[in-house]
């Protein structure tokens, strides 16, 4: 039962993959004008192989409620030539802003990697989402592309996609129409993976759209965003060393406070000269009133008297027995 379950898991998306790649097919028989509005946008999907910009609308909703502005640039379906392809590209690449995103689905990976260095400049980050870095055999069929698997032309250039800024490989864990699967592993510890299998699955499985929507606030948050941050956390540096300052002065001067009352804890109460006027008396009874200079009198009185001696002492009672 524990190995029947995942082979029917596997079986389902395949079918899934199947029918999604034939979708996928139909939507680039479609003709599609190119975009006039490329420069208003933040985010590009490039399209993939035999993929049309109807494929993709999917992805493309789900962008725009994220708050996002994508665009999608074409790429030729088929891949006959691959220096025409890249030119292409570029052609669209020159009407977008500076530091955009760019979501590229399998061989628009590559294409975007093979860019020349005045499109690649106006590249913030490059998404890529099951794309065959080392070909493919799929394209075996199109020699002429110098796309298929172990050619030598992606041997030699596989070395200049290290040099592209902020790139995230974006897989799936099984491949059903790219093979080799190796090929899409990019390496370098950049790989991450999606487990849903199949390479158009990516872009049309609402678990894997949402998990493209997740990674991209996080890296590439879009200026919808960036504006709700700003608002929840309105407090600028000023204003901050303000409050500090004032802070600091409220705990100094509770600091003062706490020291006085110490102070007074700790000396001993007073006691006050209780006058006549401050005494009360019952009724019906006299109060005697000390007077304390005749009380001092009679104490220096007393101090002030000559102590007898013992000799004294005998002498008195020597006169008392003679008499």
């Amino acid at each position: 039962m524990k190995k029947i379950l995942p082979t029917l898991r596997t079986f389902f998306y395949f079918l899934s993959e199947i029918l999604e790649f034939m979708f996928s097919l139909i939507s680039s028989l479609f003709p599609s004008s190119a975009d006039p509005s490329l420069s208003k946008g933040d985010i590009y999907i490039v399209t993939g192989y035999l993929s049309g910009t109807l494929f993709y609308s999917k992805l493309h909703k789900a962008l725009e409620l994220k708050g996002y502005q994508p665009k999608i640039l074409r790429i030729p379906p088929f891949l006959f030539n691959t220096k025409k392809a890249v030119e292409i590209l570029a052609k669209q690449m020159d009407q977008i802003p500076s530091k955009s995103v760019l979501l590229a689905h399998n061989t628009g990976g590559l294409l975007t990697l093979l860019l020349p260095d005045r499109s690649r400049q106006k590249i913030r980050g490059l998404v890529t989402l099951g794309t065959p870095f080392r070909g493919s055999y799929l394209f075996s069929i199109f020699p002429l592309s110098g796309l298929y698997y172990g050619s030598e032309y992606l041997k030699e250039l596989f070395k200049t996609f290290l040099f592209m800024d902020r790139f995230h490989p974006l897989s799936p864990l099984k491949e059903f129409i790219f093979l080799p699967a190796s090929s899409s592993i990019y390496g370098e510890g950049r790989d991450l993976w999606f487990d849903i299998p199949g390479n158009y699955n990516q872009v049309r499985k609402a678990e894997n759209i949402r998990t493209i929507l997740e990674f991209l606030s996080f890296h590439y948050p879009s200026a919808v965003a960036q504006e709700f941050e700003k608002q929840t956390i309105p407090i600028t540096k000023a204003q901050l060393q303000i409050f500090q300052s004032e802070t600091l002065k409220g705990n100094l001067s509770v600091k003062k406070k706490s020291a006085k009352k110490r102070n007074l804890k700790s000396k001993p109460p007073v006691k006050k000269n209780v006058t006549a006027k401050d005494q009360k008396t019952p009724k019906g009874k006299t109060k005697s009133v000390v007077n304390p200079q005749v009380v001092r009198s009679k104490t220096q009185n007393v101090s002030r008297k000559k102590p007898v001696s013992v000799s004294g002492k005998k002498k008195s009672v020597a006169k008392k027995n003679k008499r």
